[in-house]
Order: C-alpha cells, then sequence, then structure tokens
C-alpha cells in the first residue's frame, strides 16, 4: 500500500524554513498562489469562507493574489458574491478586483436591485444541412456529350 505525505505540512514546512529550499521558493509561490484562487473559484465556497481566507492572508498578500486574477475569473467572482451590483458585468477589471478585496474585506454586497444579466449575443441562423440525395450532382442527367476536355491536348511531353 502506498503511503502519502501530507501536502500542507509539506506547504507549511517550506514556509517556515524558506531558505532550507531556495531553487523551489518560486515554484512554491506559484502553486500556493493557484490553489488560493482554486478555492476561492469553488462554487461551493461562500463568501463568508472569502473572508476567512483574507483574515488568515492579510490585506496585502490578498490583494496581491486577487490583482493576478484574468478579466474573466474576477467578473465571475463578483457575478457569484455581488449578483445585484449594477456595474457587475459592465466595470473594468481593476473595479471587479477592488469590488472582491472590499467583499472580503467585509463590504456588504449590493442589496437593490435585480441581478444583473449579461445580455445574450443573438444565436447565428443555422446552416441549412446540405443532403447528398437533394445535391445538384444526383439530379445530374447525362445528355449523350462528352464534355470533358480532351486528355492529349495541352501537354507536351518531356525530353529526357
Amino acid at each position: 500500500m502506498l503511503l502519502d505525505a501530507d501536502g500542507l505540512a509539506l506547504l507549511r514546512a517550506i514556509g517556515q524554513m524558506p531558505g532550507a529550499f531556495p531553487d523551489i521558493r518560486d515554484e512554491a509561490s506559484r502553486i500556493a498562489r493557484a490553489l488560493v484562487i482554486r478555492q476561492l473559484k469553488a462554487k461551493s465556497f461562500p463568501l463568508s469562507g472569502v473572508r476567512q481566507v483574507y483574515d488568515i492572508l492579510g490585506h496585502a498578500t490578498f490583494t496581491l493574489v486577487v490583482d493576478g486574477l484574468t478579466e474573466i475569473e474576477a467578473r465571475a467572482l463578483v457575478a457569484r458574491f455581488d449578483p445585484r451590483h449594477p456595474d457587475g458585468k459592465t466595470a473594468p477589471v481593476h473595479w471587479l478586483r477592488r469590488q472582491i478585496v472590499a467583499l472580503a474585506g467585509g463590504a456588504a454586497p449590493c442589496s437593490q436591485g435585480v441581478p444583473a444579466r449579461a445580455p445574450r449575443a443573438p444565436s447565428r441562423p443555422k446552416a441549412p444541412v446540405l443532403r447528398a440525395l437533394g445535391s445538384s450532382a444526383f439530379g445530374a442527367r447525362w445528355d449523350g456529350r462528352d464534355h470533358d476536355p480532351p486528355a492529349g491536348k495541352g501537354k507536351r511531353k518531356a525530353k529526357g
């Protein structure tokens, strides 16, 4: 039976003694940031959990993590934690990131208005399906004449 080490204990040890792991410091930072973002993006993670992560990491570190979110990720988090905010769907990315930090810091979500919905793009009309039996090739009739050009004309034999 394969035994596995406790990953959190390993991360804690790397964090407590970074001098012992100089070659993996950058990778450990990238992995830790990715884990925090994955936790924030989890569908079942409530706003109270985000506030707890904010309290654990502190304002500066949490802001740095949120600053690395893509626009799509930030827009999805604001839509989930503050769905009634009128600017949630149209605001620029820097506003979205600030709103996530503010919500995590204790700001109340907007309680007025209707949850904002993104305008749906009109659906494109579907191209008609071309069936083989209805194509012009199946409807062609032979008129008794050969319409192909003669095979020998136009080509010269190469001397070799």
